[in-house]
């Protein structure tokens, strides 16, 4: 019981450092992103390099203090190619494509292999380059918006808790056993039911220009693609021989931990609502 109000305290202040300064400044999200963003790079590379990175280690062969370097290189970049919509389509659309190689890897490892490029190509663009697009996403509409970020945010929690119960009470049979014993399909089926009915939900309530099917759209994928970002992260956890990412959120474990479903899916979507507009 104390372990669950741990996570719940966790939980809730996690996410109201988040909601808070995306509906209450653009420039403070923005700074918040940043912050966490550097956390998340710091416990990505923990991992990674076997769970041994200082952050100023000099031995080339553990530090990756290009991962960091590169933070401000790819925001400069991606703050460019707004003023070039071909620009911004090819950041994202790389992004997105990086992502479906992992999602793929979970299938097909022995085709794919994650040590061998996961320092100077998976660090790069999955983190940093999702990370970017993801608190770059209040302004996916050309003005900034919170409530787009707030609908998927709380479309990402609420698919992760349904899915988390759902698994608890009803799960039987493993989602993908050889990465994640735990997840099962019952869950993963919870977890889509739950993220479709908030979607009917937003499109009732929500002032956003988009239909039915378009709010059933982004919850179906939301859910999905959250999924497969959980999963992702935990074969990088399961490489690195541990549970959890880091120790920042008591009662979770790390950052990353609390963003794998948000980081995976944010490029996905992001690229949903641009094609959303583009046909409207």
């Amino acid at each position: 019981m104390k372990e669950f109000y741990t996570r719940s305290i966790t939980a809730i202040l996690y996410a109201g450092v988040i909601l808070f300064s995306l509906f209450y400044n653009e420039y403070l999200f923005y700074f918040v992103g940043f912050i966490c963003s550097l956390i998340l790079v710091f416990e990505f590379i923990k991992l990674i390099a076997n769970y041994n990175h200082k952050f100023f280690s000099i031995d080339s062969g553990k530090s990756n203090l290009i991962l960091y370097l590169t933070f401000p290189l790819y925001i400069s970049l991606f703050i460019l190619s707004k003023n070039s919509e071909f620009l911004n389509n090819c950041f994202l659309l790389i992004i997105v494509l990086t992502n479906i190689i992992l999602g793929f890897s979970l299938l097909k490892k022995k085709l794919f292999s994650f040590s061998i490029l996961k320092n100077r190509f998976i660090g790069h663009f999955y983190l940093v380059g999702s990370l970017v697009i993801f608190f770059s996403m209040p302004n996916v509409l050309n003005q900034y918006d919170p409530l787009i970020v707030c609908s998927f945010l709380a479309l990402v929690w609420i698919s992760d808790s349904a899915a988390y119960v759902f698994g608890v009470n009803f799960g039987k049979r493993p989602l993908l056993k050889s990465v994640s014993p735990k997840k099962s399909i019952e869950g993963f089926v919870g977890g889509i039911i739950f993220s479709i009915i908030l979607s009917i939900l937003f499109y009732k309530y929500m002032n956003l220009s988009f239909s039915l099917a378009h709010w059933i759209i982004l919850g179906l994928l939301t859910s999905c693609l959250g999924a497969l970002g959980d999963l992702v992260q935990s074969q990088f956890k399961r490489e690195a021989g541990v549970k959890d990412s880091g120790k920042w959120l008591p009662g979770h474990g790390g950052l990353y931990d609390r963003m794998d479903s948000i980081i995976f899916a944010a490029p996905f979507i992001y690229l949903t609502i641009k094609i959303f507009s583009y046909v409207s």
